[in-house]
């Protein structure tokens, strides 16, 4: 039996913390943020430029820095930009709204609240939000929701995850059907080369540094982190590619961190082997290191990359 006191409890938390995410979101994300975006050639071009551009894929993959506030406000006009562009040519709405915050196990609560079947607070209580989704995510969100744009619950479940990283990947095999449609089919992909350099780069990071965490970023296990880091990865690709099927005219735009999909490595990756056709644009959102000059940035790879630094 539920324990009434304690539900209410729960409940009541709940709100208090949605209240204050809603207040934290309107001070901290909505101050017009500084930002210099350069183009794949190097140039600086303006957001109207990178719009038109963004607008014209088929899946945008937008990585972020998790704590930096004006990423969160970018992805918001981002979004918002793309789904005025794509109305404008007749397609309504044009554009499904896909979140490494979200497990695809979090799918039918997340489309309840779309739906108006449940309220935001019972969609708070049950879909295990991050702890910035208030001022971070809340908006983009609600701004789908406003527009009956979908939301793709994207990411893998963090217990398999755990799991793959405990145990290896062999398993997920005895997990019951029902829990494996909640990750990429089995077997998936493992790490490409250049990801692996990339992931031991970032445990030497860890190592040389003497931490254990960064701006969320828990220091590597060197037995587990690729197979881990992969099912992540390829579960969201899966997801991308899944709405795409339901709904072949739809953008997808994804939102995840940075090392997902930075130089095309992680997502673009796994993406490319299930769905080979879809004209993909990443963009990188970075905080710019203060009284640095602005970086050089280049990209000749095949997937096309803007660069954003934040001020």
């Amino acid at each position: 039996m539920i324990n009434r006191p304690l539900y209410a409890l729960g409940l009541l938390i709940v709100t208090l913390l949605l209240t204050t995410g809603c207040n934290s979101f309107g001070k901290k994300t909505m101050e017009q943020p500084r930002y210099t975006i350069l183009h794949p050639d190097g140039t600086q071009v303006s957001q109207a430029d990178l719009l038109d551009e963004a607008a014209q894929a088929d899946v945008l993959l937008v990585g972020e820095t998790h704590d930096n506030p004006s990423a969160h406000h970018l992805e918001y006009a981002l979004f918002k930009g793309i789904l005025e562009r794509r109305a404008k040519s007749g397609e309504t709405p044009g554009v499904a709204l896909s979140l490494e915050m979200l497990a695809r196990d979090l799918q039918p609560v997340t489309d309840e609240y779309l739906s108006g079947l449940i309220t935001e607070m019972h969609f708070m209580a049950a879909s295990r939000p991050w702890g910035n989704y208030g001022p971070s995510y809340r908006k983009t969100l609600n701004l789908a929701k406003e527009k009956g744009a979908p939301v793709i619950a994207a990411n893998a479940p963090r217990r398999y995850v755990n799991l793959v990283s405990r145990k290896g990947k062999a398993a997920l095999e005895q997990l019951s059907p029902e829990a494996r449609s909640w990750i990429a089919p089995l077997p998936y992909q493992g790490a490409s080369p250049a990801y692996l350099a990339k992931l031991k780069a970032l445990e030497e990071r860890f190592e040389t540094k003497g931490i254990k965490e960064t701006k969320g970023i828990k220091k590597p296990t060197q037995h587990s982190l690729p197979d881990a880091q992969a099912l992540w990865d390829a579960t969201m690709a899966w997801s991308i590619s899944e709405a795409r099927k339901q709904d072949p005219k739809n953008l997808v735009m994804h939102i995840s961190g940075t090392f997902h999909s930075e130089g095309g490595l992680g997502i673009p990756e796994h993406l490319s082997l299930y769905d080979p056709l879809a004209r993909v644009l990443i963009i990188t959102i970075k905080p710019r290191q203060k009284n640095n000059p602005l970086p050089s940035f280049r990209s000749d790879a095949p997937i096309r990359e803007y660069l954003i630094f934040t001020e």
